[in-house]
């Protein structure tokens, strides 16, 4: 059984599953580690981050590698836990999809001033500096 459980990730980007739910898990890592013991945070940090197998884990925390595994898929169960009911990684995906769209909108709007100035002798310098510092802002 893979520690990562199933993979949240059905968008079929050509990764392997089982790297999509070690992404996932590195993701949850950063948000809430804070909130996990050091214990947690070490185990979780050494075969996340670098690689190590369970039994390296084992010898260097001087448990069983049963028990890195079950210490591992515990804390596994608790991030997911804690990201269902503080929802911070669901939280920067809505802020990353909305800027996105508010670019893609502005990008719009910048075109279509260009096209304006381009049939128009108006001056429209005013409305071009208010989208730059719009841009900017985004």
């Amino acid at each position: 059984m893979p520690l990562q459980g199933r993979s949240p990730d059905r968008r079929g980007n050509g990764l392997p599953r089982a790297l999509i739910g070690r992404t996932a898990v590195v993701r949850l890592f950063d948000a809430y580690a804070a909130l996990l013991t050091a214990r947690q945070r070490s185990m979780l940090r050494w075969y996340y981050h670098d690689d190590l197998s369970l039994g390296e884990i084992a010898a260097r925390a001087g448990v069983t590698r049963q028990a890195v595994f079950d210490s591992l898929r515990r804390s596994v169960v608790e991030l997911r836990w804690l990201e269902e009911r503080l929802g911070v990684l669901a939280d920067r995906r809505r802020r990353t999809r909305a800027r996105a769209a508010a670019i893609r909108r502005l990008t719009v709007v910048e075109r279509e001033v260009a096209r304006l100035a381009a049939s128009r002798p108006a001056d429209l310098s005013p409305i071009r500096g208010a989208l730059r510092a719009l841009r900017a802002q985004l």
